[in-house]
């Protein structure tokens, strides 16, 4: 079960500016104020839902954390866990910990975020920093290297939320994503179960859109491939 998100007031203010705004959202600011002022607090779920993730991440940093970030978790938090889920082969209490701690960052990191960037790639940023951090722990720990052509067998069976995200074929593709080394594998899994655009996924693994897109079609071919031999 998931731990209730932590309150985790974060007081500083972000810039945000628009020529124009509909009531309740946030507002420039008075001259001398440098656009960081919130016109007020959205105080319903109605209201929150009216807003983009951008909008709802600078309520947070100015630190009103409860409301808009419960409504951000209920956006986005299935996608982070079937991402982190796939990252970490399986193994649900791993990945039932990293998608928490990536919350868990996210309050502490609020004054990071700059509405430039997309809300979700901020998000899921944190979360593979923090897969990379623990998979180099484990790797140092036993020291050895993790062989991305050949990961480990998944510990424990996919949690409910990854097995929804796969239409047909689950037991096929599951064993199909596995074989894929991992850097192909998680452009997949961005791809078509956290539904990222080709943009997304470049900033959120820090490489060139072509890479990405190079990437991509490697990986298709290579389960192609793998799916008819399992046929």
């Amino acid at each position: 079960m998931q731990r209730p998100l932590a309150p985790v007031l974060a007081l500083l203010c972000l810039h945000h500016s628009a020529a124009r705004r509909a009531p309740g959202q946030l507002a420039a600011g008075a001259p001398g104020q440098g656009g960081r002022s919130i016109l007020r607090a959205m105080d319903t779920a109605a209201e929150l839902a009216t807003l983009p993730d951008e909008d709802l991440m600078l309520l947070v940093a100015n630190g009103l954390v409860e409301k808009p970030a419960t409504e951000l978790f209920r956006r986005h938090n299935r996608a982070l866990f079937n991402f982190i889920a796939w990252q970490c082969q399986g193994n649900v209490a791993q990945a039932e910990d990293i998608t928490q701690r990536t919350w868990e960052k996210l309050m502490t990191r609020c004054a990071d975020y700059k509405p430039q960037a997309a809300f979700r790639t901020f998000l899921f940023q944190i979360a593979r920093n923090l897969w990379l951090d623990l998979r180099r722990s484990a790797a140092e720990s036993q020291r050895a290297e993790v062989d991305d052509s050949h990961p480990e067998a998944p510990t424990e069976d996919l949690a409910p939320e990854a097995e929804l995200a796969l239409r047909q074929n689950l037991d096929r593709v599951h064993q199909a994503l596995l074989a894929l080394p991992a850097k192909q594998r998680e452009v997949v899994v961005l791809r078509f179960f956290s539904e990222m655009t080709l943009e997304e996924i470049a900033h959120t693994v820090g490489e060139g859109f072509e890479t990405v897109k190079s990437r991509l079609r490697y990986a298709f071919t290579r389960l192609r491939r793998e799916l008819e031999a399992q046929a």
